[in-house]
């Protein structure tokens, strides 16, 4: 183990160093911990540097988060993925009656991303447009294609997921979530953000300007994302959230765990999407997150029982190519 760590430090620490990075990084196989150091400051006003349990924003990491909810509302014979979500909840005129759960979590209904509007983008992002009020942006916006045949990353349809989750469950979202998934995992590090909540420990984002500065990250309303983007977690709990997705570990029975890592939708070469996870070529499985001041990567890869872990408050660094270099270096060890 020793071994490792210092192979992996200075592997991290020379990435750290080019490319600014802010954050936790951690590295474990088969659950044990081989790397986890943090870098830079979680606040540059006060002066407080980054620990291994600072938290963070991890933005799209929940999306896995709450396709596994889904699935446990199905394993319970509350819903039925294959079924149209319309079965289930109210919604507008402008959806499309033929989408069903399947086609949300894996991104095929078509519906718009309330996030790439251009009128979100510059300045409504800054307006709560709470629970199914996030519809209100999409609702003269037609959509992409019919349900099924197309692939399109999609906001909107994971906090529909959530709706449908508080329906199937009666109770709030994260109530269920809490409940459900972070407290049998023992995930004490993990929640919800939102713009007025007070996160202990929480890392401020911060983002470049163009001269290269660090400024402050712009404000965003982070409610709007709900199910498919709000939760602050630490790298430690993330190792549980991996260790739960494994055969004979999971909360899932073993065929909608399957389900769940089949490569349901093709996105490009090399990638494809399950249940809220992207599937890769090479076998791995993750997601990554983004929002104005956090960049964040869960990498799983089961043939090595690794999983690689990056949360940043930094949105400009570049995390997608270290995480590949990583595991090609523990393999040629």
């Amino acid at each position: 183990m020793k071994r490792w760590e210092a192979k992996l430090e200075a592997h991290f620490d020379t990435y750290a160093q080019e490319q600014q990075y802010s954050g936790t990084i951690l590295v474990a196989q088969h659950g044990e911990v081989l790397f986890h150091k943090a870098y830079g400051m979680a606040s540059y006003e006060h002066d407080v540097p980054n620990r291994p349990d600072t938290r963070f924003h991890i933005a799209s990491i929940t999306k896995p988060v709450t396709a596994l909810a889904v699935l446990m509302l199905a394993d319970r014979q509350r819903i039925d993925v294959d079924r149209p979500i319309g079965d289930y909840i109210e919604l507008g005129p402008q959806l499309n009656r033929n989408i069903t759960i399947h086609h949300l979590l894996i991104h095929t209904s078509g519906i718009p991303d309330f996030e790439k509007l251009p009128d979100y983008a510059y300045g409504t992002e800054r307006t709560l447009y709470k629970d199914a009020h996030i519809l209100e942006l999409i609702q003269d916006v037609p959509s992409s294609f019919e349900p099924g045949e197309g692939w399109s990353y999609c906001n909107t349809g994971y906090n529909l997921l959530g709706l449908l989750i508080e329906h199937a469950a009666e109770m709030s979202y994260e109530q269920f979530v809490g409940r459900s998934i972070l407290e049998p995992l023992g995930m004490s590090g993990t929640g919800f953000g939102a713009s007025d909540r007070v996160v202990r420990g929480l890392a401020s984002g911060y983002s470049q300007d163009g001269n290269g500065m660090l400024v402050k990250a712009r404000y965003h309303e982070l409610e709007n994302f709900k199910a498919s983007g709000n939760m602050v977690s630490t790298a430690a709990d993330l190792l549980k959230l991996d260790q739960a997705l494994y055969s004979g570990r999971s909360l899932l029975s073993e065929p909608l765990l399957s389900r769940m890592f089949t490569p349901h939708a093709f996105i490009e070469q090399g990638r494809h999407y399950g249940y809220g996870l992207s599937i890769y070529g090479d076998g791995s499985r993750g997601h990554g997150g983004w929002l104005p001041g956090y960049w964040c990567k869960f990498r799983q890869f089961p043939a090595s029982g690794r999983v690689i872990v990056m949360l940043s408050n930094h949105d400009f660094t570049k995390e997608d190519s270290i995480v590949d270099r990583t595991e090609q270096l523990l393999l040629a060890e």
